[in-house]
């Protein structure tokens, strides 16, 4: 009588022969060409929050999957939520692993996360998508948390704003926000065309308005790029603090994250130990940031104070920036407030020790005169001290 395989069998070969009880659940439902398709499918990436779900200690969250916009919300703590939004070149992106803005830093920190996505640069002007964040308020989720903080940067700042209503009493850091794209509001916005266009007809459209309704409001800009201030003016409830990042640009937290701080200042924010002493303390050590310095020497000579220009290249040179310091003496050179520096002088080549070349003789060894008395020999000239990389400072113009 035949017996059926109960447990792995082994060939003469070597291999491995499933048995009927694996071979049964490996069946699965399709095409009979359903092998040549899986060999032609190219196997997309899984996005780092679905991985979280499976294998993380944080199982529960889910993801809204609408027309123009995706929502993850990852449940860590009962306590703190943390709402994040796209900013303009996150909504252009069309990778399938995509995560929202900030995902692995608050995950790291524990928190829970609603992080808001959009696919397209609509700066949140989605119809449906307003109508979903609104529910969402009204169903009480918000409210399940004791700390609620929005935040974003550019568009994203705008939408931290702009949703502020949703959850009353929240914490807002924005960096380098719009207030609006609404040309009622602000007809001197000449930039983002795409976000211009959108419908601005709808609810959530000033986010200065909206964030009259929040607990804090950081906004958080540099104070010498002129499109950023005014959109900042706007702002005027006594929920605003203006935390000033001088010549960061409009990439505000881009500058922090390279200059190490941007992780920093928003964990404080989010514990509630931040305040406008605070981000001056932590900001200052991004001045030896060599983005900070060459916009220092741009500042300078876009406000035609150029006789400046040659104590800052003496000042960047010491901390060892030496490329920034040749442009910012070439501005100089170019004010008119400095002489153009000699070239440099190329060495002059050393002996080249050719092969098959007779080596030269040997001098005759020099008497040593009467008396003992030994001829004067210059003593050898000691080799200089290790250079040592220079510090790096910040400086004060």
């Amino acid at each position: 009588m035949n017996r059926r395989a109960t447990g792995p069998v082994t060939t003469a070969n070597g291999h491995r022969i499933m048995t009927d009880q694996e071979a049964e659940e490996t069946v699965d439902i399709g095409d009979d060409d359903a092998s040549e398709q899986a060999a032609e499918r190219v196997a997309e990436p899984a996005p780092e929050w679905l991985i979280d779900f499976r294998r993380s200690g944080f199982p529960k969250g889910f993801y809204r999957s609408g027309d123009g916009y995706g929502i993850v919300f990852a449940e860590r703590s009962a306590d703190t939520l943390v709402v994040s939004f796209d900013n303009l070149s996150s909504a252009r992106d069309d990778a399938i692993d995509r995560t929202p803005w900030g995902y692995g830093f608050v995950a790291k920190n524990g928190w829970s996360q609603l992080g808001v996505m959009t696919f397209a640069p609509d700066w949140f002007r989605n119809g449906e998508l307003l109508d979903y964040l609104q529910n969402l308020a009204d169903s009480r989720f918000l409210k399940r948390f004791r700390t609620v903080v929005m935040t974003g940067t550019s568009m994203g700042g705008y939408a931290a704003c702009a949703f502020a209503s949703l959850a009353p009493c929240c914490t807002v850091i924005a960096f380098s926000p719009q207030s609006t794209l609404k040309k009622e509001l602000v007809p001197w916005e000449k930039r983002f065309s795409s976000g211009r266009r959108a419908d601005w007809s709808g609810p959530f459209a000033d986010g200065a308005q909206e964030s009259l309704a929040a607990g804090k409001v950081l906004l958080l800009y540099d104070p010498h790029f002129a499109e950023d201030v005014a959109h900042a003016d706007r702002f005027t409830g006594d929920n605003v603090v203006r935390l000033k990042a001088r010549y960061s640009g409009h990439k505000s937290a881009l500058f922090l994250r390279r200059a190490g701080l941007l992780s920093t200042i928003v964990r404080e924010t989010v514990e509630g130990r931040m305040s406008e002493q605070r981000f001056y303390e932590i900001y200052r050590a991004g001045r030896a940031l060599p983005w900070y310095v060459n916009a220092v020497a741009g500042r300078l000579a876009e406000t035609n104070r150029h006789r400046l220009l040659p104590r800052m290249s003496r000042a960047v040179s010491k901390l060892g920036f030496e490329q920034i310091s040749r442009s910012v003496v070439a501005r100089a050179v170019e004010a008119g407030v400095m002489e153009a520096p000699p070239p440099p002088q190329r060495q002059a080549p050393g002996p080249i020790n050719r092969p098959n070349q007779p080596a030269s003789p040997a001098r005759p060894a020099q008497a040593q005169p009467s008396g003992g008395a030994r001829p004067h020999r210059s003593s050898p000239s000691k080799p200089p001290p290790p250079s040592r990389s220079p510090r790096k400072r910040s400086i004060c113009i």
